[in-house]
């Protein structure tokens, strides 16, 4: 392939996210598929439509569709004259199959899990030139990921699942997204410590965490599942519900010092505690937040640890190291500025764009040589 290849990256997003979105927006359900599309990336809404503004920036062209929000892809079918049948499944295998031969990507690059499955990719194969997923949570026992020619992950120990199978993975971290910061508007913190994260199976530990720490620290916590959260405990008048998109960045920038602990990530039977990797890391540092998280080996690989973000290894010590900072004003922003100027700096999509093209480009030219070696 002598030019830039072309992307459709396909997401899936949050129901509870997107229902809430068309009950406070009635109108927008009636809107064509481009201003509804548009108004759904503007909420900001997990990695909105960076992956593809990233591309754009370096001359690609891109583009990304939500196979699950279903109103949405209704809109694009009856703007394109399909008329998908089936149950819901069905339907959106049907549509998204629909925008694959629309928008004849080089690549297509599907954001796992997602409700599609392992025939989907195996079917999409013919009519691109390469398929990619990416992944960083547990993987589904009942998915082989076969049909992906290339896996990616911000997740090392699912890179190497992936290499010790006999397939392609490639290493790429989670990124902030630098259009965030210019639409929040300026306001003093409202909060000393939060924590904005959900309480899942991967996250076993993270009420017990924060039930020792709400009876030392004045704490407020935002997130899915608060169901979860036995009667009783001291997190229930703390628990403000789930905040997304720009509301939850808004609440990262009004907190003194916002908490990190990341989930259990179990890889086909193997789970480590290795590794930090989520998506709070860059969050809570793009908007200038002092972020307080769990110490882990790759930390300093994205972070200068004690001048860009504090760690800590024992709740007596995250405990300890809150006390500290709330108290040292000065030196919570001196932080807080060190993690902003890095994170723009080093960890945005522009620059994960720049790396992904790298690695998809490097791939595609394996394929292609892979290709003509099978005709001679």
């Amino acid at each position: 392939m002598t030019t830039q290849p072309s992307f459709l990256f396909v997401h899936s997003y949050y129901p509870a996210f997107l229902e809430t979105l068309y009950r406070q927006e009635p109108t927008l359900a009636s809107m064509a598929f481009e201003p509804q599309r548009r108004r759904i990336f503007d909420t900001y809404f997990g990695v909105s439509d960076a992956y593809s503004n990233g591309l754009r920036l370096l001359g690609v062209e891109a583009q990304e569709v939500i196979s699950d929000a279903d109103i949405l892809q209704a809109r694009w079918a009856v703007e394109h004259g399909i008329h998908p049948e089936g149950n819901i499944h069905d339907r959106r295998r049907q549509i998204v199959a629909a925008q694959v031969a629309h928008y004849r990507p080089d690549v297509l690059y599907i954001f796992e899990w997602n409700p599609l499955g392992d025939r989907f990719v195996e079917e999409m194969r013919a009519q691109v030139a390469l398929t990619v997923g990416q992944i960083a949570s547990p993987l589904p026992a009942n998915r082989t990921f076969r049909g992906y020619d290339l896996m990616i992950s911000s997740y090392p120990p699912i890179v190497e699942h992936f290499r010790r199978e006999g397939g392609a993975g490639e290493l790429l971290r989670l990124a902030f997204d630098d259009r965030v910061p210019p639409k929040l508007p300026q306001v003093d913190s409202k909060y000393d410590v939060t924590f904005v994260g959900g309480f899942a199976p991967s996250h076993p530990d993270r009420i017990p965490w924060l039930e020792r720490l709400a009876r030392d620290i004045e704490l407020d916590v935002f997130g899915y599942g608060a169901e979860q959260i036995p009667a009783g405990s001291p997190l229930r008048a703390k628990h403000h519900g789930e905040s997304w998109g720009l509301a939850m960045y808004q609440v990262l920038q009004c907190s003194r010092i916002t908490l990190n602990r990341h989930a259990h990530i179990d890889v086909r039977g193997r789970t480590e505690h290795r590794y930090a990797n989520n998506m709070r890391l860059y969050e809570a540092t793009g908007v200038g937040t002092c972020l307080l998280t769990e110490d882990h080996e790759n930390l300093s690989d994205m972070f200068d640890l004690g001048r860009e973000i504090v760690t800590y290894a024992s709740d007596a010590e995250c405990v300890e190291k809150l006390r500290s900072l709330l108290e040292s004003v000065e030196l919570r922003r001196r932080i807080a500025a060190a993690g902003q100027r890095r994170t723009l700096r080093d960890h945005t999509y522009g620059r994960r764009m720049e790396e992904l093209l790298g690695i998809v480009t490097r791939h595609l030219r394996r394929h292609e040589c892979g290709a003509n070696r099978a005709t001679l």
